[in-house]
């Protein structure tokens, strides 16, 4: 975690949906179609996303027993991304992490 400039958890939140997930180099972690391995810690799932060319600044994990996903959303839009969900989905299980990475 020393890569991380600001980490804030918010819990009820998700953004995006099936074209916002981005995957790890070399499919690290991954299972399936999209998504991560829920058995990963999230200390691991910062140093997979770590090591991404296009570093996601969102990791979602969608329920306690739900897949890791990444994304990316500008952040002056996070807000309203969030919103935007919560309009015609339950995101209540959906915990979020915001990222800034210490470049």
């Amino acid at each position: 975690m020393e890569h991380i400039a600001f980490l804030e958890k918010r819990i009820g939140a998700d953004l995006g949906y099936h074209e916002s997930n981005l995957r790890p180099v070399n499919d690290e972690g991954c299972v399936g179609k999209s998504g991560l391995d829920k058995s990963l810690s999230l200390e691991r799932i910062l140093e997979i996303a770590y090591k991404m060319d296009d570093k996601p600044n969102i990791i979602v994990k969608a329920g306690p027993r739900a897949k890791w996903y990444l994304k990316r959303c500008p952040k002056d839009l996070i807000d309203t991304a969030i919103e935007k969900q919560r309009s015609w989905r339950d995101t209540s299980r959906s915990t979020m992490w915001i990222i800034d990475w210490d470049m």
